[in-house]
């Protein structure tokens, strides 16, 4: 009897134990069908990427990353804000129409005119720009001196012929008659004739807008702008006087008006998130929630409903009653904004994982998905033979980082593979020097994942007990070194074959001994080296030959910057302390751990320094806004500079965010920190060629192994594959 009861038990068990299998095989194959169906449309989208490619860009890769959206007042048409232009969207199919303004700069701001004929754009540096919804084309642009901060916010008068612009760091607000071209009811100019002349302010016209925060009424009367100290003031804009000011009892981080201004939500991080009824100037409701982490707050066109990502889902509110109306919860990863269609029946989500969706207000049911609108790197690398770019990418569906690692032509800028990695995010992902092998890992695993890239074959190789830190291929590709914690706490380097995944050899430190985020690392047959930020910074130099190492102290800063030679001879270094970066560049001898020599002649803090291919020459860029070319054997310098750089008031001109040498050496190209890339000729000084394209500091820079070819990638989201060879 016992022995039939337990026949019978261990039955059971192991029935619902396959059940229960099953039913998770069933969500995991399910979750992996939903990424290779958001990966088959992004992939379709792909070619939308190329449309208005900057001047010598012959293939973009990315489409910028998406940060506010907005419906024409029709609802035909929706308008995103991304890095890199204005994507125009199908109201209904959410098919991509247009990309506006493309490449000419940051967009703070965009308004509908009322007919939704005409898209007003506010842009970073100093222009409003007209655009025709239907056709795409570029109909004017408005600017003015003191617009040279930027604008800070634009919209479209209810007569769709008048717009209203707020400039950054300004206290001012003007109305544009986009027919006539003219300024009106504006502070008096010194001279008519010369609308960029300094203005004479007339007191009883001066609107004291302060803040970068200002809401416009939708019957375009009122403004509000917010300057802190829980304080808001209203301003009527025939009369620029200022009707009243509101108080609040609360403070928040996020906060929102509802399009007729009779409305107020206000968020803080793990606070209740707060209501208050603005002509009463009383608080009205709170809303709680269970983690009170508001991602934003848009309320509806009617005013009647609010809506914010809380919890991991979207939530819409009944602002009259406070109550949840519906929830939205099929989102895979975090939500970045929303829009609501001028009839409050469909709601815009833009989330990390880089998707348009369009949701049913009233069912929760996504009707329409766009994929591929978003950053799509994190990390960007090239292979040593200049064939192929490898892609990871930050987008919150995961603890980490995105299990995304991709792989593109770098010629054509064509999608050639994905591998999906760690189910808690690619931390890190690298490519050898052919291109034939991939391997990733992530954080607080021990685990590293090394691909055949032409078989897409997969090799687990279990790395240190307690964690990996850190792995890179040797320069011939033949060798993947890792290093991470062992089991005793011990800092530990493996060097795996890549052929067989075996480990070659291992390196377990002493005690006081680091080896942890290198600053820069050196790998060939001879020598693993690498210069150490953790505690007290060294140089690390592993011979493989003889299995010694070394570890050489280089001072009690931080490091800042820190660059080994092409041949892994010297080692550049530019100090400071925290944030703050020196202006002189040290160099250290790597075989004998031996400081050498310090460069100086910067005036002002180093940015980046990169080697020439054959480590004769270093380049270093700075914020004194030149570059300088360092001949390592004379220790002199030749200054690279453009004579406009020093009279631009803008902060970051003419400095430099990376620098990179064509093969030959006889081009460096600079990545700027406003987004310009420039080619020039090392023996000259000389500025060849500029690329405008990037609307944001340059990360990155590639040289094609023939030179003819130059990869960028930005802080835009975006990276540009460049002609060389074009005149």
């Amino acid at each position: 009897m016992v022995k039939y009861l337990y026949s019978n038990r261990l039955f059971i068990g192991i029935l619902t134990g396959v059940i229960l299998i099953g039913i998770g095989g069933i969500f995991y194959f399910k979750h992996l069908d939903n990424e290779r169906t958001l990966e088959q449309e992004r992939s379709l989208r792909i070619n939308y990427q190329q449309w208005h490619l900057p001047d010598g860009a012959k293939a973009r890769i990315g489409t910028g990353e998406i940060r506010e959206m907005q419906y024409s007042p029709d609802g035909n048409l929706l308008a995103a804000m991304s890095d890199i232009g204005v994507w125009i969207f199908n109201g209904q199919t959410a098919a991509p129409q247009h990309l506006l303004a493309a490449h000419t700069g940051v967009i703070n701001s965009i308004s509908f005119s009322a007919d939704s004929s005409t898209l007003a754009v506010g842009t970073g540096n100093g222009t409003v720009q007209f655009w025709d919804t239907s056709t795409g084309e570029h109909q004017k642009t408005f600017t003015r001196q003191e617009y040279r901060f930027g604008i800070n916010k634009v919209f479209f008068m209810p007569d769709s012929r008048t717009v209203a612009v707020v400039s950054s760091r300004s206290t001012m607000l003007d109305l544009w008659d986009i027919v006539t071209g003219k300024r009106k009811n504006t502070p008096l100019a010194a001279s008519e004739n010369d609308p960029d002349a300094d203005i004479r302010y007339i007191p009883d016209m001066y609107m004291n807008l302060e803040g970068y925060r200002n809401s416009f009424s939708s019957d375009g009367k009122t403004i509000v702008s917010y300057s802190g100290n829980k304080a808001f003031r209203f301003w009527d804009i025939a009369t620029r006087k200022e009707i009243r000011t509101l108080l609040v009892e609360s403070s928040g981080h996020m906060m929102s008006f509802s399009s007729d201004l009779r409305s107020l939500a206000i968020a803080s991080y793990k606070k209740p998130l707060h209501l208050y009824d603005v002509n009463s100037g009383t608080q009205k409701e709170t809303i709680r929630t269970d983690k009170h982490d508001y991602w934003f707050l848009v309320f509806s066109p009617d005013g009647n409903f609010l809506a914010s990502y809380v919890d991991g889902a979207i939530r819409i509110w009944d602002v009259n009653t406070s109550k949840e109306k519906i929830k939205f919860k099929e989102n895979k990863s975090d939500v970045k904004t929303v829009a609501f269609s001028p009839d409050n029946r469909t709601l815009a989500s833009i989330s990390f994982d880089h998707t348009l969706r369009y949701w049913d207000v009233d069912t929760g049911k996504v009707k329409k998905t766009l994929a591929g609108y978003g950053r799509l790197f994190k990390d960007v690398s090239l292979s040593a033979d200049g064939e192929m770019l490898m892609t990871t990418v930050y987008d919150a569906t995961t603890a980490h980082d995105s299990r995304y690692i991709r792989l593109w032509d770098s010629n054509t800028g064509q999608h050639e593979k994905t591998f999906i990695g760690h189910k808690k995010g690619v931390w890190k992902a690298v490519l050898n020097s052919d291109s034939s092998k991939l391997a990733s890992y992530t954080y607080f695993e021990n685990t590293i994942r090394l691909w055949d890239v032409s078989t897409g074959k997969l090799n687990e190789l279990k790395g240190p007990r307690r964690n990996l830190t850190g792995i890179a291929f040797s320069r011939d590709g033949e060798v993947l070194a890792s290093w991470g914690v062992a089991g005793n706490h011990r800092d530990i380097i493996q060097h795996w074959d890549v052929g067989t995944g075996r480990i070659q050899r291992t390196l377990q430190l002493n005690d006081q001994d680091r080896f942890r985020a290198p600053k820069d690392l050196y790998l060939d047959k001879n020598i693993c080296a690498g210069v150490v930020k953790y505690l007290d910074p060294h140089l690390f130099v592993w011979n493989l030959v003889t299995g010694d190492y070394n570890i050489t102290d280089i001072g009690y800063r931080d490091i800042n910057v820190a660059r080994f030679s092409t041949d892994g001879h010297l080692l550049a270094i530019v100090f400071g302390q925290r944030v703050i970066k020196e202006r002189n560049i040290v160099l250290w001898d790597v075989e004998t751990g031996k400081y050498i020599r310090t460069l100086k002649g910067h005036t002002d803090d180093v940015e980046n320094i990169a080697f020439s291919t054959d480590s004769q020459t270093l380049a270093s860029g700075s914020q004194d806004k030149t570059i300088r070319l360092w001949d390592i054997e004379s220790d002199s310098s030749k200054v690279l500079t453009d004579p406009n750089w020093a009279e631009n008031f803008r902060i970051y001109t003419g400095v430099a965010s990376v620098l990179a040498f064509s093969p030959d050496g006889q081009t460096l190209a600079s990545g700027m920190k406003l987004g310009d890339i420039h080619l020039w000729d090392t023996a000259t000084g000389a500025i060849k060629k500029t690329f405008h394209g990037h609307s944001q500091r340059v990360s990155h820079l590639f040289f094609s192994t023939d030179g003819q070819t130059l990869i960028s990638a930005s802080d835009d989201g975006t990276m540009l594959i460049w002609n060389l060879t074009h005149p």
